[in-house]
């Protein structure tokens, strides 16, 4: 009998110690910055797990304007047993279920041995924007997240529309791959100051102008 226990001990902490499920969740922002303050930093954990509760998650994608698809890993082992490193790929269809783009190893996160931190967000996104004119539709966005040994996958669908024009069948821009230069301050993609504007005009108006 002892040697069952050992060997289901072995089983339960074995290959990298997960003691709770990890799960992955890809979501629709406008601005990432935003995002990963309402995250905190360190990332709050239980924020993490419900992003569905974000007050600035996208339910349609706004048609003619980038989308951020930030991802998020949570259920991390605390502490971590070991140095873990998570990378995902991100590939989109269409409507029809065609594969529109692929970003391959596009975005990752170093987790140190010891670190008590239970969620995570990768670093760097991949953003999608449909094309001015196009019919109503919608994205599929499927993330796979590795660290080297597991697997974890998850899918959001995207919806869009614009009804304002009789619609074209040209292939939606995807901008795959944001450098995170582009995400930190000061990069080219450093929209926050437009947030001090007085109106919601303003702040879209000056974000445009920075895209």
């Amino acid at each position: 009998m002892k040697n069952i226990w050992l060997f289901a001990l072995a089983i339960a902490l074995s290959p990298t110690g997960y003691a709770q499920s990890v799960k992955v969740s890809v979501v629709p922002v406008e601005s990432v910055d935003d995002f990963k303050a309402w995250l905190g930093k360190p990332v709050d954990a239980a924020r993490a797990s419900s992003t569905a509760s974000y007050p600035g998650r996208l339910l349609q994608l706004p048609v003619g304007r980038k989308t951020q698809l930030p991802i998020v890993v949570t259920g991390l082992p605390s502490p971590a047993p070991h140095a873990l490193r998570f990378v995902a790929n991100v590939e989109i269809f269409g409507t029809d279920g065609k594969p529109l783009g692929v970003s391959p190893r596009c975005c990752e996160a170093m987790i140190a041995k010891g670190s008590t931190e239970r969620a995570v967000l990768l670093g760097s996104t991949v953003a999608v924007e449909p094309e001015t004119g196009r019919p109503k539709g919608s994205y599929t966005v499927r993330v796979t997240v590795t660290d080297g040994t597991e697997k974890w996958t998850a899918s959001e669908v995207l919806p869009y529309g614009d009804t304002s024009g009789p619609g074209s069948h040209e292939i939606p821009r995807l901008r795959m791959n944001v450098p995170p230069s582009q995400l930190e301050p000061g990069g080219a993609g450093d929209r926050r100051d437009c947030l001090s504007l007085p109106t919601p005009s303003e702040v879209i108006k000056c974000s445009e102008k920075k895209q």
